[in-house]
């Protein structure tokens, strides 16, 4: 019953931390933001999949082999938020494709004829980063609940 409770805990702090990632770039936005709803959604669907796929067998595996600490969990957090990007997100060969975005205030070309630019390789590992505090926070926010729980006189 602790881990489903720090599961969930680790999968409620992911839309906080979401918001708190686009706050700065969307403070002084004054559109409204209809769609925000969705978005959050589709945070807490991936962040359920990323704990219940591979959190949970991470944290079992670390208490198996007696490796439980905050470090530890904390490291296995970053992978379980980086899996799914750097398996479905990795930049590839695009045959014929060109494209470009604004990233950080100024245009940049991110495919030049199918091939990614070194931007979208910077724009991937920026990516890989912020998916990345998406786990340890969570994993931090699962620890610190689970670690909580087993000290209360009521559990089991």
């Amino acid at each position: 019953m602790r881990i489903w409770t720090a599961s969930l805990a680790a999968v409620a702090v992911q839309p906080l931390v979401f918001a708190a990632r686009l706050a700065p770039d969307h403070a002084a936005w004054q559109q409204a933001l209809h769609s925000v709803g969705l978005v959050l959604l589709s945070v807490v669907v991936v962040a359920a999949a990323s704990v219940l796929l591979v959190g949970i067998p991470g944290f079992l595996l670390l208490r198996k082999l007696q490796r439980l600490n905050w470090i530890s969990l904390a490291l296995a957090g970053f992978v379980a938020g980086t899996l799914p990007l750097a398996v479905l997100g990795w930049p590839r060969r695009l045959e014929g494709f060109s494209a470009g975005v604004n990233w950080h205030g100024q245009y940049v070309d991110t495919y030049i004829d199918g091939l990614p630019t070194t931007h979208a390789w910077l724009m991937f590992g920026e990516q890989i980063l912020l998916f990345g505090l998406h786990g340890v926070i969570g994993a931090l926010v699962f620890y610190a609940v689970w670690r909580r729980s087993s000290k209360h006189p009521c559990q089991a």
